[in-house]
């Protein structure tokens, strides 16, 4: 039988304190994650020690170019390390990595910041529209959005 590969992903900020906080919980994953992405390299130690770490740098909607260097590398990681299951946080760039994985045939599960109260983020949004299951961290969230679920709050 076949290892499942694990990709744990986050942005710098609470999308990644969030991640840490869930890894903490190590004996909770069935599986260990086989690598994370992150979006700087100061970040890339705080993830390491739960797998090896690949950064993929920043972007949002306010710098496309960016955008499409995240997006390069975002296909270059799945291509290479071939996902089975992709778990983040968010944001932008770790949608990109979730777009691509499903297209590659992974699963992929969207944990929504719980900064987000009234709707979810646009990533998240996004990412809504083909995510196997989409965890948000408010209920009222759960009711508005078809495919998310209510399962707590991370922080």
């Amino acid at each position: 039988m076949r290892t499942i590969r694990l990709c744990l992903g986050a942005s710098a900020g609470g999308h990644l304190n969030e991640l840490i906080r869930l890894l903490q919980f190590s004996d909770a994953w069935p599986v260990k994650p086989s690598f994370c992405v992150t979006t700087l390299n100061e970040l890339a130690p705080q993830l390491s020690k739960y797998a090896p770490t690949h950064v993929l740098g920043e972007c949002n909607r306010r710098h496309p170019f960016l955008a499409v260097g995240v997006l390069w590398k975002a296909i270059s990681l799945v291509v290479k390390q071939r996902p089975d299951v992709v778990v983040t946080t968010g944001a932008l760039p770790l949608a990109m990595v979730c777009l691509v994985a499903k297209l590659k045939g992974s699963r992929v599960v969207w944990i929504d910041s719980i900064a987000n109260t009234e709707r979810m983020s646009m990533s998240g949004s996004f990412v809504h529209l083909f995510a196997d299951l989409v965890i948000v961290q408010w209920p009222e969230l759960a009711n508005k959005y078809k495919k998310a679920v209510y399962a707590g709050t991370i922080l």
